[in-house]
């Protein structure tokens, strides 16, 4: 843990210690004169007073909702700014304030006085840079809200430095020349970015005064086109602008039956942008290489405003060799002139034996390709497309043993002998290692009892079934020496996917450090690997040992200074014998083994022994548990997975980022790793970049060759400043971490936020999220997919905590921001199963909405309002009354106003928005109720129907508010199959809801109040039927299934939830098969996903499908029909 004289600074969430801030805030000048005087007791007061500002200011630097309040509110200002001063004053008045600590208070007013102008002169600013942008790409994409600023702060990897000034979405192409063009004239800075899913920080601003350039909007796919190559072979090609998500380019040419090879294991989140920007590579680059391989042509703009393409001359069709000629034409789109022809080697590209290598920067002065976006931004591309392979298996390969020999000979062997000659060939060769075994919960295929060392997944691939049967049998017989190596192969397509969802679940790995960890790639030579994994084996084995051997040390520390709550004479006669049994401990530590290690057999001894020897003194016990819980949490661990085919390699390190002594710690490790590498002839990034996290690594060189093209391409230093040029960076970034102290968790409680922020604290930032998610659509401008949400939530905690401190205010005025964001979220819970740390966002937005509702910040729409009470109502009259006026005659109404609105062109309408609730008509209700076909039935009486013919089994069928009051026809509908397929149907009493509409919005008093009831009634039919064998319970929604199974109602009943018309259809009702049909699926869907199985099991194949989403069980377009209209 980190010493507390390196954290004085108050408000300090984060990993940065005191002398990162300071330094970064005044410079390392005032950072020396400081450490001269900090712990000097006749000024200790002072330099309280001057950690408190530094405290200030630097939140104020890092949080925009904290920087935007004092924007917006100008009184607030005055007084925050006026008691600052204050203090200083105090500080120069007081007659022990030292030369040194005039010295420190003459720079914090300067600051101060900065920062006092920059608030005044916010707002004409941003309104400067609204009007000079938003006349190029339209006002609406221009943003300079805190939830826009602070999801572009960083990327996947969580460090930042700056606050962005503004975001900015082009929507055209030729828009972003113009907005660079703007932003050199205000003398601002750009930076491009995508999806942020990069890992080395180079989308990360590291100068002040950028400007987020986001091309998410620019995410049109083009399609496919054919050139002729120069031999007379036809190319295809797919044209996509930069924003395009690369699993989204994947699909498309799949459906055209060819392969989108530029694959990147973020491929569900990254853009075509960023892969080139960053030459990004992937899975299938063991067989086609990375973007640089099969890029046929891009276009970028440039600082100056010009518009450039660059063309690969006479593209091969394959994987750059290391004898090749590579020439790329450079074209000025304006005028169509070439202005030069970059002309490179294949080792050049890549040094010769290695898979892949992204150090060589500058690439002869080739724009854009592993740029890494600091020489302009790259607006559209096409890529080459490679006939798939018609017949495909995977292979899982479990290594088992005491180290990794076996396994790197046998990844060695399998890449020597299968070479692409356009046959039988790997597409696809992907390891990790033991440590991410465990993360993931890996379930191993293999009759053994422990757990492989290392799995490995490929994908052999061939033009024919002969082909794809030679490589399997090749492959098998390479494996037969290997007796502790065990195959398994599939060529099912399901089964398949089930194989390689293991692989996309790594981001696992950092869920113990709080989503936080050191993520390095690098490449060596295919013969290295061996040893390259012994060397991890044995870094891990060593670190086992000093992690041990520390809470031996530790634990020896505490007893010196141990106070149990009574009879501390006894206990002191106990300190020899305990001194002697760490002793031996430590010893022990020291000499053992591999096995004992990792089996903690003299640590746990050890634990054993002190819980025997101090029986009875329970404070100390606990806290001899604590430092054992509390080392071996913070244990060091070095993860690796790797594209085993071209030999690069990922090595992660998870660790906690306000953990100074373990930071250094993995540092210390990630640059053993990086010098191994390079040992090895290999070198330290093959697709992750080198951003500011790998600078120190790169030869300067390199850097210098860089550098030098970027002053030709960008004399005035507009694009991306200081990045992959200034040294210091690494030295001044930070993460947030909120591994709070004692006042912080315990304000955290108070304000019901704890349990919200420890929901969060997982997220890895990898973007899993963002494919399904309703409220992501860049072309509306939604951009409140988890991800962000996660980043922006955790910034408003922050502003929270901040807020409590400085101000002792508990009513946690910057929850308001939170509302607008947990009203982006349909509670569809898509997001759940792509996560890799099983982050369940709809449950999150319930538990905001909870909170929202809890103290009293939450805003419900009255429409809303009036419905939830509708569908908790069980009044006959009421629920008559309010079906007539409200849904009946106020829906005429509705779909008359939106009907008339509709025939108005949108330019013709004003500037004032429609009001949400009519852009486009609701549907009608079924005239006639639920109830209007059956018998009068009361409030406490349930109803049992009974089929025409002899009934065969019974259900008790709930059909929940939407398919009994609203769309009653459903509910009709549904005891009508189940008659016909001779069931017996209970129905509970009228009007009865399942209660997710109340806890979607938040209504958790009412949410309970349903619950209870439905429980009661639930119990009393169970009791009264209890006669009868339940066969299931029916529902006919995906909500009411989803509430029922939390009620527990599948235990009260004894029967199973099922969907009812699969319930009717696995009884025998016949289904008319042929027609064609339309099929929604359900975000909470009670078929399971087997909807359209069952269809085309019964001769259904012309089915179309949709993927709308209802939306917080259809209430969202009454609350907030501008989110419902722009999804």
């Amino acid at each position: 843990m980190f010493p507390q004289k390196t954290r004085e600074i108050p408000y300090n969430y984060t990993s940065a210690d005191d002398a990162r801030i300071i330094r970064f805030l005044l410079g390392k000048n005032a950072w020396y004169t400081l450490e001269k005087i900090r712990f000097q007791r006749k000024t200790a007061s002072l330099v309280r007073l001057i950690m408190r500002f530094m405290g200030d200011m630097f939140i104020l630097h890092r949080n925009p909702y904290v920087f935007q309040n004092l924007v917006e509110n100008v009184s607030l200002r005055q007084n925050f700014l006026h008691g600052l001063n204050t203090d200083f004053k105090c500080i120069e008045q007081n007659a022990s304030a030292t030369e040194e600590i005039q010295t420190i208070t003459a720079c914090c007013k300067e600051y101060l006085k900065t920062l006092a102008a920059e608030l005044a002169n916010e707002t004409r600013k941003r309104h400067k840079i609204k009007k000079e942008l938003g006349a190029i790409s339209g006002e609406e994409n221009v943003s300079f809200d805190p939830f826009a600023l602070i999801s572009h702060v960083t990327d996947a990897t969580d460090w930042r430095l700056f606050l962005p000034i503004a975001v900015v979405w082009p929507d055209k192409e030729s828009q972003v020349p113009c907005l660079l063009t703007a932003i050199q004239n205000m003398g601002l800075h750009a930076i491009p970015r995508g999806a942020g899913t990069g890992l080395t920080g180079g989308a990360v601003p590291v100068r002040k005064n950028c400007i987020m350039i986001n091309t998410e909007k620019l995410n049109r796919l083009i399609g496919i086109e054919e050139k002729t190559g120069h031999n007379g072979v036809r190319i295809p090609l797919l044209s996509l602008e930069a924003g395009v998500i690369t699993g989204d380019a994947m699909k498309f040419a799949e459906k055209e039956n060819y392969v989108f090879a530029t694959d990147p294991t973020s491929a569900w989140a990254c853009t075509i942008g960023g892969n080139i920007s960053e030459n990004a590579g992937g899975k299938t680059a063991v067989l086609w290489g990375t973007a640089i391989d099969n890029i046929f042509s891009f276009r970028i703009a440039i600082s100056d405003g010009r518009l450039l393409e660059i063309q690969r001359v006479s593209h091969p069709l394959r994987k750059i060799l290391p004898e090749d000629i590579v020439q790329f034409d450079i074209i000025d789109t304006a005028s169509g002139k070439s202005l030069k022809t970059i002309s490179l080697t294949g080792t050049e590209i890549r040094t010769k034996g290695l898979g892949k290598d992204i150090t060589n920067k500058a690439l002869n002065g080739l724009p854009g390709i592993q740029k890494e976006g600091t020489d302009g931004v790259i607006t559209s591309a096409k890529f080459i497309l490679h006939k798939a392979y018609e017949f495909k298996a995977t292979c899982c390969i479990e290594f088992f043993g005491q180290d990794m020999d076996e396994a790197g000979r046998v990844i060695l062997a399998i890449s020597r002998t299968f070479i692409n000659k356009g046959e039988e060939a790997l597409m696809a060769l992907e390891h990790f290692d033991e440590e991410y075994v465990r993360a993931i919960q890996y379930k191993v295929k293999a009759p053994k009892s422990e757990s492989p060392k290392a799995v490995l997944l490929i994908d052999i691939v061939g033009h024919s079934a002969m082909q794809l049967e030679k490589g399997k049998k090749q492959l098998s017989e390479l494996l037969e020496p290997y007796t502790n190596t065990f195959a398994f192969f599939t060529e099912s397509k399901t089964e398949s996917e089930r194989f390689w969802q293991d692989r996309k679940k790594l981001g696992a790995i950092a869920k113990r450090t709080n989503a936080f960890k050191l993520n390095e790639d690098i490449v060596l030579p295919l013969s290295a690997l061996p040893e390259f994994s012994n060397f991890i084996d044995r870094c891990n084995i060593e670190e086992e040992r000093e992690n041990q051997q520390s809470f031996a040390w530790q634990m020896s520390s505490y007893l010196e200074e141990a106070e149990p709550l009574s009879d501390p004479e006894w206990m002191e006669a106990k300190i020899p014998a305990a001194k002697k049994i760490l002793r031996e401990s430590i010893e022990k530590l020291a000499l053992c083994g591999k096995i004992h290690l990792q089996q903690e057999t003299h640590t746990r001894k050890l634990l054993k022994n002190m819980m025997v020897l101090f029986r009875g003194y329970s404070k100390v016990c606990d806290e001899i548990n604590t430092i054992y819980q509390e080392t071996r949490s913070h244990l060091i661990v070095i993860a690796t997975h790797m594209h085993a085919g071209d030999g690069n390699v990922h090595v992660n390190i998870p660790v906690f980022s306000n953990d100074r002594e373990m930071m250094i710690r993995a540092m210390e490790t990630a640059d053993a790793v990086m010098e191994k590498a390079l040992e090895l002839n290999g070198v330290v990034s093959g697709e992750h970049g080198i951003g500011f996290t790998k600078l120190k690594y790169i030869d300067p060189e390199q850097i210098d060759r860089l550098n030098q093209y970027r002053k030709e391409m960008d004399p005035e230093g507009i694009m991306n400043p200081g990045k992959l040029s200034d040294m210091e960076v690494p030295n001044l970034v930070f993460a947030p971490s909120f591994n709070l102290l004692d006042l912080e968790a315990r304000i955290l409680h108070h304000g019901s936020l704890r349990d919200l922020a420890l929901k969060i604290s997982n997220c890895i930032r990898c973007g899993r999220c963002k494919a399904d998610c309703c409220v992501f659509y860049p072309q509306q401008n939604l951009f409140f997919h988890p991800r962000n949400k996660n980043i922006a939530i955790a910034s408003l905690i922050e502003a929270s905590l901040y807020d409590a401190q400085k101000f002792r205010s508990t009513r946690f005025e910057f929850l308001k921001h939170l509302e607008e964001i947990a009203d982006h979220c349909t509670i569809c819970h898509k997001c759940c199963p792509p996560c890799p740390v099983d982050i369940d966002t709809g449950e999150v937005s319930i538990m905001e909405r909870d909170l929202l509702e809890t103290r009293k910040i939450k805003h419900t729409a009255l429409i809303t309002d009036l419905t939830l009470r509708y569908l908790e109502s069980r009044s006959h009259t009421f629920n008559a009354s309010f079906r007539k006026i409200i849904i009946q005659l106020g829906g005429s109404v509705q779909r008359n106003l939106a009907k008339t609105i509709s025939r108005f062109p949108m330019k013709k309408r004003g500037h004032s928005p429609i009001p949400g609730l009519l852009s486009s008509p609701i549907p009608p209700v079924c005239s006639k109720t639920f109830w209007d076909v059956f018998p009068v039935c009361g409030n406490s009486q349930a109803l049992f129907l009974m089929p025409a013919e002899k009934s065969e089994r019974t259900v008790f069928y709930f059909p929940g508010c939407g398919s009994e009051r609203l769309f009653s026809n459903i509910g009709k509908a549904s005891v009508y199959i189940l008659l016909k397929s001779n069931t017996s149907v209970i129905l509970p009493p009228p009007f009865l809801c399942c209660g997710f509409p109340a806890k979607a919005n938040g209504k958790k008093k009412m949410e309970s109040r349903i619950t209870l009831r439905n429980i009661i009634f639930l119990t009393q039919i169970r009791e009264t039927f209890g006669h009868i064998s339940l066969d299931a319970c029916v529902v006919s929604c995906g909500t009411c299934r989803e509430a029922l199974l939390e009620q527990k109602a599948d235990e009260i009943l004894h029967a199973k939830i099922m969907d009812v018309s699969a319930f009717s259809i696995q009884n025998g009702i016949p289904v008319q098969a042929g027609r064609q049909l339309i099929y929604h699926q359900p975000c909470h869907d009670s078929l399971e996903g087997k909807a359209e199985d069952l269809f085309l099991t019964y001769g259904h194949t012309k089915m179309q499908t949709t993927t709308e989403c209802c939306a917080e069980a259809g209430t969202m377009s009454l609350s907030r029909p501008d989110i419902t209209a722009a999804m």
